[in-house]
């Protein structure tokens, strides 16, 4: 009984959320670009923060810097290679230095505000429940959110299936690495840099790329599935090192790579 009430209240906060996406005006400030989603995002992050801090969340812990430790590590390396390609192979947009500067700012303010939502409220709401538990409820809530950009006419059904499990599948590694470095602050830099596309990508003309595929009903419903096995075997092997240091098989291979030097006594 307990967790339900906990399970409505999350969806209470979710609630607040769409509303202050939705119902905030376009112009509550300017017409300039990101400018008024900057500011829906400062909102979010402080309400949700001041909610953290008066429920007294056990996620407040990971209100710091990362720690130094070899788990930490382990996790900041893996999030760089997973946020890497979006830099590598992204393309660049050239902007003017202000609309860059507020481009960084407003991918800063999905990191953060996303974060403060799902692992700072929600995981540390469900977290007396055990964490494994919390990282795939407020894993999947986090998923489920992402239907909010196809609500009204950007309504698109298997776009919308496909982000949900997308973003579910990489909220659980999120999580891990939140939990390995003891940082949400990382873990919303994390977040911002695999939304550089958003902002910084370069724009593709689709005027000559010929009709769209089409997918079979089991395509669309199996591919999305493909996010869940890139993330989560990493997220599980954050969680081990975490738990008791690099397996030992982690070992074996860094000795053979030599990417290691073994010590003798």
């Amino acid at each position: 009984m307990r967790f339900l009430r906990e399970a409505a209240g999350i969806l209470g906060y979710a609630a607040i959320v769409l509303v202050l996406y939705r119902v905030l005006p376009e112009w509550l400030v300017s017409e300039e670009r990101y400018l008024n989603s900057i500011i829906i995002y400062v909102v979010i992050s402080v309400v949700f923060f001041v909610i953290i801090y008066l429920k007294g969340l056990d996620s407040l812990e990971y209100f710091r810097l990362p720690r130094k430790s070899v788990a930490s590590i382990t996790a900041m390396v893996i999030a760089a290679a997973y946020a890497s390609p979006e830099f590598l192979f992204g393309g660049f947009k050239k902007l003017s230095w202000d609309m860059a500067v507020l481009g960084i700012i407003f991918l800063l303010g999905i990191g953060i505000s996303e974060e403060l939502f799902s692992r700072g409220l929600v995981f540390g709401m469900l977290r007396k429940y055990g964490e494994r538990r919390a990282m795939i409820f407020s894993s999947v809530v986090f998923g489920l959110f992402h239907i909010n950009v196809y609500v009204g006419e950007n309504w698109d059904v298997w776009a919308a299936y496909n982000h949900v499990i997308s973003a579910g599948s990489w909220g659980f590694l999120a999580c891990a690495v939140m939990i390995a470095t003891r940082s949400i602050w990382f873990t919303a830099l994390f977040h911002a840099l695999v939304d550089w596309n958003i902002v910084f990508a370069q724009d593709i003309d689709y005027s000559d790329a010929g009709p769209l595929p089409v997918y079979s009903l089991w395509d669309n419903l199996v591919t999305p599935w493909v996010d869940l096995i890139f993330y989560v075997p990493m997220a599980l092997l954050i969680l081990r090192v975490n738990r008791g240091g690099w397996p030992k098989w982690m070992g074996k291979i860094a000795l053979k790579w030599k990417l290691v030097v073994p010590v003798s006594f």
